[in-house]
């Protein structure tokens, strides 16, 4: 007997062992750092699907090999094509021969509306400078919900704006009690989104070779509350971003330098030892 694949229990997990199976049979390799992510080296290049529940977004080096896959893919399930990628997941894509081009815009203006600050006055800089917050904010509270759910939203715009990444994990650290002075700088973050609604990640055709390179940056007991050092790193292929992060230490450091192995560590675990370079 035939079960839906919404509704049940066991739904997802079936789903996922079935395509799982299915792709693995096509010479498909689960990535074994990202496992929505299967790769395939045969015909002229390579095959690289990523995957969302039943959704997936097919790229690789050769036309043909993307249209022999559809097929033997829609052989094995009901499927339906939907061209080229154009937005997936609230991340706009625009593509031509020349350039990708990845950004939220869309998403953003939808936080800014759920915000009540879609006419607010746009900030040049995220964050004001040299701020320091606290957990023992004396400042009013404030809605814990409401909070968490505009955090939560701002978080989800760091996939192409690696430039939110401190101030927005900086607020994140005081979703448990939220203060007036904690809001006011989620708000500070709202309005340097809405003056930069349009910005986003650039990704431009290189016919020659692409340098892996890392920078690094680390502060020394930022954090007022615990006294734990906060640490930044991003990846770039060539001139273009492909991995950041910030955030705060697991351990107090006692030193500079001892706040700066987390990083180290970071990228060994990544399997990028070989590329790093500290800046």
């Amino acid at each position: 007997m035939y079960k839906a694949l919404y509704g049940l229990r066991q739904a997802p997990r079936a789903w996922n062992s079935k395509l799982d199976k299915s792709l693995r049979t096509l010479g498909f390799d689960r990535c074994s750092l990202e496992h929505a992510v299967y790769m395939r080296n045969q015909g002229k290049g390579n095959l690289i699907v990523g995957v969302y529940v039943d959704d997936l977004i097919i790229t690789g080096e050769c036309i043909q090999d993307i249209d022999k896959f559809k097929s033997q893919m829609k052989k094995l399930f009901s499927m339906s094509d939907l061209g080229l990628l154009s937005y997936y997941l609230g991340i706009e894509v625009c593509q031509n021969s020349q350039r990708i081009t990845l950004n939220q815009s869309a998403y953003a203006r939808k936080v800014l509306d759920k915000c009540g600050m879609k006419d607010c006055n746009p900030s040049q800089i995220p964050m004001e400078p040299r701020l320091k917050l606290s957990k023992e904010s004396t400042s009013p509270p404030v809605d814990t919900t409401l909070y968490r759910s505009i955090v939560g939203s701002l978080r989800y715009l760091l996939h192409t704006r690696p430039n939110l990444a401190f101030s927005v994990g900086m607020v994140s650290r005081y979703m448990e009690k939220p203060t007036a002075e904690h809001m006011a700088a989620v708000k500070h973050i709202l309005r340097y989104v809405k003056g930069t609604l349009n910005l986003g990640c650039v990704y431009e055709k290189n016919e020659g070779s692409l340098e892996l390179i890392g920078y690094s940056d680390s502060d020394l007991a930022g954090d007022t509350n615990d006294r734990k050092s906060t640490s930044g790193l991003i990846f770039f292929l060539g001139s273009y971003p492909i991995s950041w992060c910030s955030q705060k230490q697991k351990v107090v450091a006692l030193s500079s330098c001892e706040a700066s192995l987390p990083v180290q560590q970071c990228v060994k675990k990544r399997g990028w030892d070989d590329y790093w370079q500290i800046c």
